[in-house]
């Protein structure tokens, strides 16, 4: 199966576990349109490069020595999916804190095309 025979979901699915569970940054490559756009909470729309995307990822995985999200609720329709998500971030002193928040994206001709990503939130949903 291709990568563009795959939902919207499943991209999602793929992005996560390759980028954050695998860390395997190579994977940006198929998985994110450049540019991808982020929609942030004040109304600005940043075009990030393959090249900046990589470079922002990365900084998370030099923050964690592991990262594991899980989908606790998942909306999709042809071209979007929205995600309910909880992280257990795991820092160099092997500490662990959850963060919970709300990703939608959009996706076509299998990458991820723009990403709508309110600040998360400590701590697991009710």
């Amino acid at each position: 199966m291709t990568v563009s025979n795959l939902s919207p979901a499943e991209i999602v699915d793929r992005y996560t576990e390759k980028i954050y569970h695998q860390r395997d940054l190579s994977a940006l490559e198929a998985l994110v349109a450049d540019p991808m756009i982020r929609h942030e909470p004040d109304g600005t729309r940043i075009a990030m490069t393959l090249a900046e995307a990589t470079h922002r990822i990365a900084s998370f995985h030099q923050q964690f020595r592991s990262m594991r999200f899980t989908n606790r609720k998942l909306i999709e329709d042809d071209q979007s999916v929205a995600s309910a998500y909880e992280a257990d971030l795991v820092d160099e002193n092997g500490e662990v804190s959850t963060i919970c928040g709300i990703e939608i994206f959009t996706v076509r001709e299998g990458r991820i095309i723009e990403v709508w990503n309110a600040p998360a939130g400590n701590g697991s949903w009710g």
